[in-house]
């Protein structure tokens, strides 16, 4: 029996499109025979699914996405370690009672917004601002729950085919640049998990993580009324005046009357007397909510510095920092108020006391990175740079460190942050390209070319051309060959590569990531329009 969801996926144009454009089999007959190794049995509800995401994928991209995607959120709440403590044990409790057994992780993120998500492979946050906003181990409980099922019944994989069904998008991706490339391999921060955390699932998942997430709430001992209160607290706030960080929220999480029902339900046939822990939550939150007022005076403080009011949002973190004096934003965005207004010395002393209190995130190193720099301090610009980036890739400290490297004549080395940096939008990103055509110049005239390499979701082997010029490409002719100085193969592109637009390729050939890692792919030769 095909299973559910095929109907609505074979009349998606756009992913016959791509299966045309790569000339495999005809669109449908290639599909059909997709379908018939992509339905897999759903861990949760025994039912079949769709997916054309393998295992594999999920859990690669839940280890690689995890650190990335709380670092750019504002990295993990560690100003009271027993919160996260707290956290990751009523969320062990409850993923001991997973369909699916995972290597299931738990961190709170240092944000106001009200929020939770989860990667695929059990990876789950939740954030400062909801853990306020909740009144008992329980509706902890349901939130956690409801994100263990998520991660358990593939949601996010699911997400992922309907949304990107063939693309090469999804590869683990490596940069080589034009002729013999950009030096080394670099391992590129994807998309893929924004998009995982930020989409909106259908109604039916939604329901039915509340429900399996109930289950193991009950199965762990605790109340599952705690997921009827949560919903009817969400639809309470999704009357009323909305904020931003509201709207994000429902967003990922819509709320409504009929999930308080279909919870109602749900918890009337499972087991009483579980656990609800009001007072053991307010002890566990007891610093969240004391320095509550702290955290709402830092966020107007970042919107007065948003407006240019350094004075008004310099008076609020000094009160924000008499509340909570051990949170490291706080002195952070002090460090950025003197920035803005050159008092180099004064930011860094700021940013010295953030890393100070929190030496594991990536903005502080960044920051004083930059006023290093500006100071002639290389070395320590340099060693800020490297730190920032292991926390998280950020197109300035790429350019910057590029910059240093090509100075002191290191020129594979500066290819290689010019190739990371290149790959993003902006100023400092076309100052990358710009850098790169001068290092390595174009193949032909105003040509420049960046080609992606690595395995699709299927474990085949996938090429991605890059057009950066403000013209056409009509040919181009690429060279694969082994590291180990094997024969080089010729393929030829003849398709139009427009201006800024890329063109995918599979070779259909499936490889171990280890294989792949041994290919080089170089361009040849490229015309332009």
């Amino acid at each position: 029996m095909i299973c559910s969801g095929l109907r609505t996926y074979l009349q998606n144009s756009s992913i016959r499109a791509v299966v045309q454009r790569w000339r495999m089999l005809p669109a449908t007959g290639m599909l059909s025979m997709l379908v018939l190794s992509a339905c897999v049995q759903n861990p949760v509800t025994g039912k079949k699914d769709f997916l054309l995401v393998s295992e594999d994928w999920e859990m690669q991209v839940g280890a690689r996405e995890y650190l990335p995607q709380r670092q750019a959120q504002g990295g993990d709440y560690v100003v009271d370690p027993s919160v996260e403590a707290y956290v990751k044990s009523v969320g062990q409790r409850l993923a001991a009672h997973s369909d699916r057994k995972l290597a299931y992780e738990f961190h709170v993120i240092n944000d106001s917004t009200p929020n939770a998500w989860a990667l695929p492979g059990g990876k789950i946050s939740i954030n400062r601002g909801l853990l306020v906003r909740l009144k008992s181990e329980s509706e902890l409980a349901a939130v956690l729950g409801h994100e263990i099922v998520h991660a358990a019944a593939k949601h996010g994989a699911k997400g992922q085919t309907r949304g990107i069904g063939l693309q090469v998008g999804i590869m683990t991706a490596s940069i080589l640049g034009a002729r013999e490339g950009y030096g080394q391999q670099v391992q590129l921060v994807s998309s893929v998990g924004a998009q995982i955390i930020n989409s909106q699932y259908g109604q039916g998942a939604e329901l039915e993580s509340d429900r399996y997430g109930m289950d193991y709430m009950a199965k762990a001992g605790y109340d599952p009324q705690g997921a009827v209160e949560l919903q009817r607290t969400f639809v309470a706030l999704s009357k009323g005046q909305r904020s931003d960080s509201l709207s994000r929220l429902f967003a990922s999480h819509p709320p409504s009357e009929k999930r308080v029902a279909q919870n109602i339900k749900t918890a009337s046939g499972l087991s009483k007397g579980g656990k609800v822990g009001q007072s053991e939550y307010r002890r566990a939150m007891a610093r969240l909510f004391k320095t509550e007022k702290a955290y709402k005076d830092f966020d107007m403080a970042q919107l007065a510095f948003q407006k240019k009011n350094s004075k008004q949002a310099s008076a609020l973190l000094r009160e924000a920092m008499r509340i909570e004096p051990n949170e490291a934003h706080f002195h952070s965005l002090m460090g950025d108020i003197a920035l803005s207004q050159r008092h180099l010395s004064s930011a860094k002393r700021s940013f010295d006391k953030a890393i100070s209190l929190n030496d594991k995130f990536y903005y502080y190193y960044l920051q004083r990175g930059k006023i290093n720099e500006l100071q002639k301090n290389s070395r320590a610009a340099q060693a800020d740079y490297a730190n920032s980036i292991k926390l998280l890739p950020t197109t300035a400290a790429q350019l910057s460190l590029g910059q240093y490297a090509e100075r002191a004549g290191k020129l594979s080395v500066a290819k290689r942050y010019y190739a990371m940096a290149a790959q993003a939008t902006g100023d400092e990103a076309s100052k990358a390209r710009a850098s790169l055509m001068r290092l390595d110049p174009p193949v032909g005239p105003e040509t420049t070319l960046l080609v992606r390499q690595g395995l699709t979701s299927r474990g085949t082997f996938a090429i991605e051309l890059i057009n950066q010029t403000s013209r056409d490409i009509g040919f181009v002719k690429l060279g694969i060959s082994a590291r180990s100085g094997s024969r080089q193969q010729l393929h030829s592109v003849r398709q139009v590569i427009p201006a800024g637009q890329r063109h995918q390729i599979d070779t259909k050939r499936r490889l171990t990531q280890q294989q792949a890692n041994q290919l080089r792919v170089v361009i040849l030769e490229a015309r332009m329009q």
